[in-house]
């Protein structure tokens, strides 16, 4: 049997939308791993969003998060790779963000703190159960040896404008609508897939990947089986190779799990 990397998209692929997985897709996934296969939930999510999964994130062998930049093994909590933003660009825009009264949301494994809290924000709080920390000033964050990651909301227009002027050591992209998740530039999802799939020796062929949104979009190309699920976006679905029937609130994650293990997905090695 040759052994098969999937990696699912969280958001609106894995899970439903009230964040849980349907029991379905969770006995399949279990069924995979049983029978040798590796599951990774692959997403935009910091360590800090995972915990509005509770004890069902650690249901998969891995965790790539951070679109790429962060790679968790689950059974031990080992990180086996971290890609951090620079000190002197944490510093340049934290202090950009504070000068201008712009919301920058600062994630950096479970620490999570925001130049001002809104509403959109305090309300998410409360579904991941920890309320983030306020900061007034750059000395009040950890940005001496690099950060993980931020994210930008209600001010993800001018947060972007200035890191397209000024920081070309960092990227972001749309996660979802109003919303930017900004990493070190040079990680995606798909290079984390494959540092990941490296890592494990599986090659190419044996690695299938599913999404619905528009970050997903250049995993499902270079994967050897990109997955579309039934709730994705046109253009998404556009570059996939299989779109399923059932959408992420309808255990899609089972209908693929089922395909792969019938071999529906297998590719001829090259």
């Amino acid at each position: 049997m040759r052994r098969k990397l999937l990696a699912m998209d969280l958001d609106g692929t894995a899970v439903c939308d009230d964040y849980s997985m349907g029991k379905l897709s969770r006995e399949a996934i279990a069924r995979a791993r049983a029978l040798g296969h590796i599951i990774a939930f692959v997403s935009g999510r910091r360590d800090i969003d995972m915990l509005t999964m509770g004890e069902e994130q650690w249901g998969v062998d891995y965790h790539i998060l951070n679109t790429g930049g962060k790679i968790l093994r689950c059974h031990d909590k080992n990180i086996l790779y971290n890609k951090l933003i620079t000190p002197e660009v944490c510093k340049s825009l934290i202090t950009y963000c504070l000068n201008q009264g712009l919301q920058l949301q600062i994630c950096s494994g479970l620490t999570w703190q925001v130049t001002c809290m809104t509403e959109e924000t305090m309300e998410y709080a409360k579904d991941v159960g920890v309320i983030p920390e306020i900061i007034g000033s750059l000395n009040e964050t950890d940005w001496q040896n690099g950060l993980e990651g931020f994210m930008a909301t209600r001010d993800w227009d001018g947060v972007a404008e200035y890191i397209d002027a000024f920081l070309p050591q960092v990227y972001y992209v749309n996660s979802e609508p109003g919303c930017i998740d900004i990493m070190a530039a040079g990680i995606s999802k798909w290079e984390g897939i494959q540092i990941l799939a490296e890592h494990l020796g599986i090659r190419h062929e044996d690695i299938i990947t599913a999404g619905n949104y528009y970050n997903d979009i250049d995993m499902l190309q270079h994967a050897a089986v990109g997955i579309a699920v039934a709730n994705s976006l046109e253009p998404v679905k556009a570059e996939a190779d299989y779109i399923t029937e059932n959408d992420n609130n309808h255990d899609a994650v089972a209908e693929i799990i089922s395909k792969m293990l019938d071999h529906k997905f297998d590719i001829p090695l090259s």
